[in-house]
């Protein structure tokens, strides 16, 4: 790593590269995020929007069901008093399942010992059964006896004394005919013409299919759709362990519990809206919807995953193309850089040559008429311009090396020749030396005893004296001829 960084310091023009990547980078990521940011603003209410209206239609098809259940209902407690038999009942509820396909079963009930020949029960029941090759098949009978006055889609409007719709009831009764799958009713009283209640017509629709036109709510991949009744408990959910057993807020996990219960009660308040919150661990978007004539209430439920799927493949092609791209830019930024900065890059290399000692190497002149191509020129003038006067002084200093060797050489002949004359005056004053002491000895004698020399020794000691003196006036010329 620290190669790296030491690499990176000595080369400008991956650091100029590396830092416009830098500021681009910064200036893309901060327009990136906007885009984004505003993209998926985009994207969550376009999927708002996409659940919302699938959840809509589906609540307006379910609603539009049960109009009609109401409308055929209705249409048979007005009816129905007018033709009281007990066969014509068994005719009309036949004819209402038969002609109605939405419809699961209808019974016509009448109160205890309407038909005093037929008992206290009467009941005209008619349940639309699916067989095995996927045809409906009708079946119709007299139900009882059982005291069906006491089931909640008799007592509810015998009670209310008006049509209403019941919550999911199980509709098996044993030794009689029930349906396999609960069932939910609109049920509404019929009354004789002095508007005394004699018994209910109750139209049933099949919980199943109420859950597959629920279930079929698939905006995404992976969502789900609840629908609960009146208390909140499930009618409709993914988990069919959970059905008519658990409500939405006991189910709720402990980091959502705060607000499924905030959606639970707008839900049961009949209200509609979008709630974003966790659910099995994840963020989810819940979209809910009343079914206002039932009290009850539809949600779908969406992970957050699949409602930003496309923003975040979106994201991941963006982020890839936007990398890839700063890759390239970095590349091309290098490159421009780098034969940008070529030209300082010779001269840097240049200059280090010439620290080094050498000033002949010649540079290209450069044809480049900006900055760069002008300090090329500068610098191979003067380097021209220092290669000339070094040669000067390089000249200057071997003339000048040549006259001090010159002198010095004058000098050690200078120092011979010094050493020769001392040599030689030494020699002369040794030579002089004798002679004169040989001079001043017999004067010394001659003035001592002059009187008492004989005439011979006298002779000799001038005779010696002479040739001595003879001696110095040779080694004199000798010492004038030096």
């Amino acid at each position: 790593m620290k190669r790296l960084f030491k690499y990176i310091q000595q080369r400008l023009e991956l650091r100029l590269g590396l830092m416009i990547v830098l500021i681009i980078m910064v200036v893309f990521i901060m327009l990136f995020d906007f885009l984004f940011y505003r993209c998926k603003q985009y994207v969550q209410h376009a999927a708002i929007d996409r659940a919302v209206q699938l959840l809509d239609n589906t609540v307006e098809h379910i609603d539009g069901i049960m109009e009609e259940t109401e409308l055929v209902t209705n249409f048979l407690a007005v009816t129905v008093p007018h033709s009281l038999h007990p066969d014509s009942l068994l005719v009309f509820s036949r004819r209402a399942v038969a002609e109605n396909s939405f419809l699961t079963g209808m019974a016509i009930s009448m109160e205890p010992y309407y038909f005093p020949e037929m008992g206290r029960y009467y009941s005209a029941y008619s349940l639309r059964c699916w067989t095995t090759d996927d045809l409906d098949s009708i079946t119709t009978v007299r139900e009882g006896p059982f005291e069906y006055f006491d089931a909640v889609w008799y007592k509810t409007p015998r009670t209310l004394g008006t049509s209403c719709w019941v919550d999911a009831f199980d509709d098996y009764n044993e030794g009689t005919l029930s349906s396999p799958d609960y069932l939910t009713s609109y049920c509404c009283p019929m009354r004789d013409a002095e508007g005394r209640y004699i018994g209910s017509v109750t139209a049933s629709l099949s919980l199943k299919w109420l859950s597959e036109a629920v279930t079929a709510l698939k905006p995404y991949p992976n969502s789900s759709a609840i629908m609960m009744g009146r208390d909140g408990t499930y009618i409709v959910h993914p988990d069919t362990a959970k059905l008519y057993h658990e409500n939405i807020f006991s189910d709720a996990a402990p980091e959502a519990q705060a607000d499924i219960n905030a959606m639970g009660k707008s839900m049961l308040a009949g209200h509609s809206g979008m709630t974003q919150t966790i659910v099995d661990g994840h963020d989810a978007f819940i979209f809910y919807r009343p079914l206002q004539r039932t009290g009850w209430s539809i949600a779908i439920v969406c992970s957050a995953n699949d409602v930003f799927a496309r923003y975040n493949r979106l994201l991941v092609i963006a982020w890839t193309i936007i990398g890839i791209g700063l890759l390239l830019l970095m590349l091309f930024c290098y490159q421009t850089v780098r034969r940008a900065m070529q030209p300082l890059n010779q001269l840097d290399r240049q200059a280090q040559r010439i620290a080094a000692g050498h000033f002949d190497e010649p540079l290209p002149k450069s044809p480049r008429r900006d900055s760069v191509g002008r300090l090329t020129n500068s610098f191979i003038l003067m380097q021209q311009s220092l290669a000339e006067s070094v040669s000067n002084i390089q000249r200057v200093n071997a003339e000048l090396q040549q006259q001090n060797d010159e002198l010095t050489h004058a000098y050690q002949v200078k120092l011979e020749t010094n050493r020769k004359k001392a040599a030689f005056i030494q020699e002369m004053y040794h030579e002089i030396r004798t002679p004169l002491n040989i001079i001043n000895g017999f004067a010394q004698v001659l003035i001592a005893s002059y009187q008492d020399l004989p005439p011979e020794e006298l002779a000799d000691i001038t005779g010696r004296m002479q040739d001595s003196a003879d001696d110095i006036s040779r080694l004199a010329r000798k010492l004038g001829e030096a």
